[in-house]
């Protein structure tokens, strides 16, 4: 009795839950970054992306062309990631930015951006 609960105990401890394995964050920040570069006229967007500036009311919500985002954009660093959305933390000459991303089926498209202010280097840089 006591070797066949352990054997139960050991067997649902090894089994794997569906949905919970490591991501590879390297693979994904790559196609991101892919996405970026390969989308000048940022059309990789999905139906109900949004802009949130630094400033609230300098720039309308959901304007692509208003936001100013340059395909020449940096990705500084990865947040959370996940199979289907990822955190990207990236910069222009003029801002630093955190992008929401989420994978349809035909790729990474661009959700959310919200302006984490403008960045430091851009003035040191003129």
């Amino acid at each position: 009795m006591r070797s066949t609960l352990l054997c139960i105990l050991v067997a649902s401890a090894c089994a794997s839950v569906p949905g919970n394995h490591p991501v590879n964050i390297p693979a994904t920040r790559h196609q991101i970054d892919d996405a970026i570069a390969a989308d000048p006229g940022f059309t990789r967007i999905t139906h109900d992306f949004e802009y949130e500036s630094a400033v609230p009311g300098t720039r309308p919500s959901g304007q692509v062309e208003a936001a100013g985002l340059a395909p020449s954009r940096k990705i500084a660093s990865m947040g959370r990631v996940t199979d289907d959305t990822a955190v990207v933390y990236a910069h222009t000459d003029r801002a630093r930015l955190e992008e929401t991303w989420r994978r349809e089926p035909d790729g990474w498209k661009l959700h959310h951006v919200k302006e984490l202010g403008t960045n430091p280097g851009a003035a040191a840089a003129r």
